[in-house]
């Protein structure tokens, strides 16, 4: 007995002396990119449950995980009898996944690999796993990650998880959020301007796509299926496109923002939604502001083309839409937005 103490005690400092090589800094980033993360229950157990129902697709199989951040998903992943798991992380906080992963005695499985996916160098894969989706589906440099590990590593019967990616459209009411979104731009920004010119404030604002939870009771409108990504056969050059739509309206109401929202499948057909009547994700919803309050009644169609064009870092949006009632008859009418930067964590 005194001699297995012993050995707890010693196995204890071994421990405690890895731990104390990752600086403070390295947690603290660790927690602020991927605590909001891991709290995203309606994504994490989403996975999990995946993983669980395709365990023969992982059984004594080779996998890649592409921003692994945690590596817990890789850890699942072992836990469905992988033969290898190749946990990739571009930035330090690898070093708490590498330890995470020692601890629950996985290191004999999984390799936790630090730096760019184009210089490793990784042998045949039969399945890849990421969470690669971004806000609004789109925002991700991980996408370009998963085309390019899939054209180099990935057999040709192999699997990428999740494949399957729907993006949708719709408009919705006022959302009843922060000071900034329950009144428009520029009367925001005319409450301090006095004698001051800060046009170009909320100018920018309203070329700003805003990522927020929206309340379903605020879509008076029907969706519309903008555009399906299957990552088995997506290119490069389809993450820019364009792309018609009809919102028809349910209700009256008073329209204020566009919507942005998706959903992804595994190889089993689970589905997970980021839309307003689902659970609340990471990635939430993304709002594209309209240049003023649009009065709708029932039956009346929103109709227009939606643009994106992917750009190394944001993303620039037109949307051209027209509508035409009792209250209002607009013509095409083309607003400009970009995104970039971080969205808010959940």
């Amino acid at each position: 007995m005194a001699s297995m103490t012993a050995e707890t005690a010693e196995g204890q400092r071994v421990q405690q002396t890895e731990l104390d090589e990752i600086s403070p800094e390295v947690y603290s980033r660790f927690l602020q990119r991927h605590e909001g993360v891991l709290r995203d229950e309606a994504t994490m157990l989403g996975f999990k449950a995946a993983i669980e129902a395709n365990s023969e697709l992982f059984r004594g199989a080779t996998v890649l995980e592409l921003g692994c951040g945690s590596a817990l998903i890789s850890m699942w992943v072992a836990h469905q009898g992988a033969a290898r798991v190749y946990a990739v992380e571009s930035s330090d906080v690898c070093q708490v996944a590498r330890q995470l992963v020692q601890q629950n005695r996985l290191d004999q499985v999984i390799d936790v690999l630090h730096g760019p996916l184009q210089q490793l160098q990784l042998p045949p894969i039969d399945v890849i796993v990421s969470k690669w989706m971004g806000a609004c589906l789109m925002y991700s440099s991980t996408l370009e990650d998963v085309l390019y590990a899939r054209d180099k590593w990935l057999k040709p019967n192999g699997c990428i998880f999740p494949d399957i990616a729907n993006l949708y459209m719709t408009a919705v009411e006022q959302p009843r959020h922060p000071l900034d979104l329950i009144i428009s731009p520029r009367q925001y920004w005319a409450r301090f301007a006095g004698s001051l010119n800060l046009s170009l404030a909320w100018h920018i604002a309203l070329h700003t796509p805003v990522v927020r939870v929206v309340d379903a009771n605020h879509v008076p409108c029907q969706r519309q299926l903008l555009q399906r990504f299957d990552l088995l056969t997506l290119q490069p050059d389809e993450l820019s496109f364009k792309v018609p739509f009809k919102l028809r309206t349910l209700r009256q109401a008073l329209a204020k923002h566009f919507l942005l929202y998706f959903d992804y499948r595994f190889p089993d057909s689970t589905i997970v939604s980021t839309s307003p009547s689902a659970a609340v994700t990471q990635w939430k919803q993304t709002l594209f502001p309209i240049d003023d309050h649009l009065p709708l009644c029932p039956g009346d169609v929103i109709c227009g083309q939606f643009e994106v064009r992917r750009c190394a870092r944001h993303l620039d949006f037109d949307i051209s839409w027209s509508c035409h009632n009792e209250l209002v008859n607009v013509k095409t009418h083309t607003q400009i937005y970009r995104m970039q930067g971080e969205p808010d964590p959940i």
